[in-house]
Formats: C-alpha cells, sequence, structure tokens
C-alpha cells in the first residue's frame, strides 16, 4: 500500500470507523474537545472523584499555613503534611489513569462505563506507580545535562507512559522500553515534545483562567494569616483548595484525551495502527 493510498483510505473511513489515525497539532487539539465534549458526563465525573479526595490530602498537606507549628508537634505535623502529599500524587496520577483508560476506550469505539474505568485503573495501580517510579531515574536523569535536557529525557520515558501501561498492558522495563520505542527514534521525539509543551500550555492557562479564585483565596489567606482566627484561616484554604481541584476536574479530562489521541497517533504513524484497525472493522463498512 502506497503512502497516497494509506491516506485516501484513513480519510475516508477513519471518521467513520472512530479510527486513530495520524493527526496534526490544531486537528488533535480540535479533535480532543469533540471527544471531550461528547463524554463530557462520564471523563468529568473520572477526574471529580480524585478532585474532591486531593482536596483533603491537598489542605492537610498545606496545614503550615493555618496552624503555626508549636514545640512537640512539628514532627508529627510535618509527617502528616508529607504524607498528604505524596497520597495527593498517587490520587492525580490513578484518576488520571482512569481517565487515559475510559478514552481509550472511546477512541477505539468501544463501550466504557464510570465503574469499569475505576476497576481498570485500580486493577493496574501497583504496575502503574511502579513502572512510573522506575521511569522516574532515567527522566530525571537529563538534568545533569540542563533544563532542556530534562525535558528531552522526561519525553523519552515518560510522557504517554500511563497510556502505554493501561492500554497495552505491559509494565516494568517492558513499559519503559516500549515507551521509547514509540517516542524515540527519528526524531519523532521533538514532535512530542512540541505537541506536549503546546497542549500543557493551554492546559495551564485554562487552568489558571477557571481556578483563579482558588489562588485568590490562598493569596488572601497568606497576607491575612496573622489576623484571621484559627477557624478562618482553614476555611480559607479548604475553600481555596476546593475550587482548584475543581478547575483541575474541569481541564485535565481535556488534556488526557489529547495524550491518548497523541499516543494512538505514535502507533498509527510508526506501526500502521489506524491501516490495522480498520482492516479489522472493514465489514463494518457495510452497515
Amino acid at each position: 500500500m502506497t503512502p497516497a493510498q494509506r491516506d485516501l483510505l484513513i480519510c475516508e473511513f477513519g471518521r467513520r470507523l472512530k479510527l486513530p489515525y495520524p493527526m496534526g497539532l490544531a486537528e488533535m487539539l480540535e479533535e480532543a474537545l469533540e471527544v471531550y465534549r461528547k463524554n463530557f458526563a462520564i471523563l468529568f465525573g473520572l477526574a471529580l472523584v480524585p478532585a474532591l479526595v486531593g482536596t483533603v490530602f491537598g489542605a492537610i498537606s498545606n496545614l503550615w499555613q493555618t496552624i503555626p507549628l508549636g514545640k512537640g508537634y512539628e514532627p508529627l505535623l510535618i509527617a502528616a503534611m508529607v504524607v498528604s502529599y505524596i497520597l495527593l500524587l498517587v490520587t492525580a496520577f490513578i484518576g488520571y489513569g482512569a481517565q487515559i483508560w475510559a478514552v481509550g476506550q472511546v477512541i477505539m469505539g468501544r463501550p466504557v462505563s464510570f465503574w469499569e474505568a475505576w476497576v481498570a485503573v485500580l486493577k493496574r495501580s501497583g504496575a502503574l506507580l511502579l513502572t512510573m517510579l522506575l521511569a522516574f531515574f532515567p527522566a530525571v536523569a537529563g538534568s545533569v545535562l540542563c533544563c532542556v535536557g530534562v525535558l528531552v529525557t522526561g519525553i523519552i520515558f515518560m510522557a504517554l507512559i500511563e497510556q502505554v501501561i493501561l492500554l497495552e498492558g505491559v509494565a516494568y522495563i517492558r513499559a519503559i522500553s516500549r515507551h521509547v520505542q514509540l517516542v524515540y527514534p527519528n526524531w519523532e521525539w521533538a514532535r512530542v515534545l512540541g505537541f506536549y509543551l503546546a497542549s500543557y500550555l493551554i492546559f495551564m492557562v485554562a487552568q489558571t483562567l477557571i481556578g483563579w479564585g482558588g489562588m485568590v483565596s490562598l493569596f488572601g489567606l497568606e497576607i491575612f494569616r496573622e489576623i484571621f482566627p484559627l477557624s478562618t484561616r482553614f476555611a480559607f484554604l479548604l475553600v481555596g483548595q476546593l475550587w482548584q481541584q475543581l478547575a483541575n476536574a474541569l481541564v485535565m479530562p481535556y488534556w488526557s484525551v489529547f495524550m491518548t489521541l497523541l499516543y494512538f497517533d505514535l502507533r498509527a504513524r510508526r506501526e500502521a495502527f489506524d491501516v490495522q484497525v480498520l482492516l479489522e472493522r472493514w465489514e463494518d463498512l457495510g452497515r
């Protein structure tokens, strides 16, 4: 099959079969918005669970803003804040994973439910977290070079690692090797880096615009910490955390969709995965 014939097949049948096919940045951003819009309820619901849990962990991890550290209580309070911050990160990774799994099923045209997504990611949570921990070490090795170096190594080893683990069912060193195989060759990492930074910029701008109230609440807490009573300070902290977490829950699924589309884009470009799916669904064209 020549490249021209392949492009014709994809253009003709790709959208009709919900086919994961190669896309440019603008098309991928638009497609991500469309997928999120059509599946808003389930994706926002999946993001809302870690947002609400994260509000509690986030508030505990920032107690230093409300409670003065007194003698005898410092080690206990610091330990609680550190543990809460770690649990906040774990909750965020697992919640992001549930969105990725659901988006993967949607892109492949399969039915998906709220509970199926959580069951799928919780079954793989141990492998997910341990694999990400293993991938973290080669990723941060780029800091030996410079700031740009850690961006490159982070992209090569970690950018789409959750998609590989949850959608292909591999883990640990095999998952890291598979990720490098998809992202690294032929300067593909440079395109992935560009797409990643562009989408992250959009994500951060949207989150900042929506979550401004949470930042104002936390900023006000910092300014008037010595004036407000303890109950008022804690209320400011809780409101600020909740507002920011809800803003994150609203915006994060869009980024999950975009990054999962990017994963399928890489598979289509490097492995003709789109053509494989097209052949598997050929009989569906007549229905």
